[in-house]
């Protein structure tokens, strides 16, 4: 079993993230691949709130980033077209049971609220 916990950065794919973008070998492209079908899994909705998060942090509408990472860079490093991007992906990951892998798994627990505030509190502003 891996890490899970409520907080964007509290799972194995926001770890992975986290690595590459210390490690500057984070490219948003490549990033796409998990969410190119309708239904998101697991790790596609990990990574959307793990990079919304950052961009949240970044632009000082949140706190609890990981210390070695710079939010501030990473949020400055994306185009708004990617931001847009960014929205949807974790909008469609936050939307349902039907829509996302991750959302699904939640339900299943008794801490589904706890996840939902603070994964929307990750959803990057407009």
């Amino acid at each position: 079993m891996g890490t899970w916990g409520a907080g964007p950065f509290e799972n194995d794919a926001a770890a992975d993230l986290l690595v590459e973008i210390s490690a500057a070998s984070f490219d948003f492209e490549s990033q796409a691949w998990a969410f190119d079908d309708e239904y998101i899994e697991v790790d596609g909705g990990q990574i959307a709130i793990a990079m919304g998060a950052l961009v949240t942090i970044g632009r000082g509408d949140g706190s609890g980033g990981p210390a070695d990472v710079d939010a501030v860079a990473f949020a400055a490093s994306l185009t708004d077209e990617q931001l847009g991007r960014l929205r949807d992906w974790t909008g469609r990951a936050l939307a349902d049971g039907d829509t996302s892998e991750l959302y699904e798994l939640w339900e299943e627990s008794e801490d589904l609220d706890e996840w939902l505030t603070a994964s929307r509190a990750s959803i990057p502003p407009a």
